[in-house]
């Protein structure tokens, strides 16, 4: 029987999640470097990380039973699960662009998100929400599309919850605030990456893990630690360490074993 990983990653979202690129020619989903990235950090843990990004989904639409599939029981108990029936430990879920194209409000977008979200919460599973990032569109329907876009990135970053964190992707992968030889190799369009995009954003994504990990793991509460064996004369005050310490010729460099522990 294989042994359940020691950190599943759900990685949900529409074609940005599932790395769309070159027209659909190439898929390069950013989970990739993310997985890469969190082996550097925790070799010795075995890591997985799924991708669910589906091109053309909304929030609106299709998100919560696209969710509600990833964490539905199983008829049989499968070998990643947990000895709880936990399959992910975070999921980290993009979503939005498509909506605001398709002209949705963005609070009616943030208040289905808070759904997709809470099945994962739901099943004692973390939450990293992204932002939604740029689009390249100019003109009089750039202002427009930027204050919605903003508008749903205030409201995700202002959500407040047990066990959900949000990282700003919109600030990390800008598209105007790039040079336009960064531009050209990280944007494939105005709204998908190169390949080479989207192993940015699972750098960003990932320093933004392994740190939330780092947090974890130091705000979790630490086991006593066995007490050491004290040995003879651990406790005693030699002659020699008299003296002043700043002086060449007096006293001794003393050791105890206690200092190596």
């Amino acid at each position: 029987m294989t042994a359940r990983p020691d950190l599943r990653v759900l990685c949900f979202g529409d074609s940005l999640t599932a790395g769309y690129s070159y027209w659909g020619s190439v898929h390069h989903p950013y989970n990739e470097m993310l997985e890469n990235m969190l082996s550097m950090a925790y070799p010795d843990l075995k890591i997985v990380t799924v991708e669910d990004g589906l091109s053309g989904s909304t929030v609106k639409h299709e998100f919560l039973s696209r969710m509600n599939t990833q964490f539905a029981a199983p008829k049989k108990k499968k070998q990643d699960e947990g000895p709880d029936g936990k399959r992910y430990d975070w999921a980290i879920v993009l979503g939005g662009t498509n909506d605001l194209a398709m002209g949705f409000p963005p609070e009616d977008i943030f208040e289905t998100l808070k759904e997709v979200w809470d099945v994962p919460l739901s099943h004692q599973c973390k939450v990293l929400a992204l932002t939604v990032p740029e689009a390249g569109v100019t003109g009089e329907s750039r202002e427009r599309l930027d204050a919605r876009r903003d508008k749903l990135n205030n409201l995700i970053k202002g959500y407040k919850r047990d066990n959900f964190h949000v990282f700003d992707l919109h600030k990390a992968v800008p598209y105007w605030g790039m040079s336009e030889s960064d531009r050209r190799r990280y944007w494939d369009d105005h709204i998908h990456f190169t390949p080479a995009g989207y192993d940015l954003i699972g750098n960003k994504v990932g320093i933004s893990l392994v740190s939330l990990l780092a947090m974890e793991k130091a705000n979790s509460p630490q086991r006593p630690q066995k007490r050491r064996r004290m040995f003879k004369d651990d406790d005693k005050e030699f002659e020699e360490e008299g003296g002043d310490p700043s002086a060449i010729n007096q006293g001794y460099v003393v050791v105890r074993r206690a200092d190596l522990d």
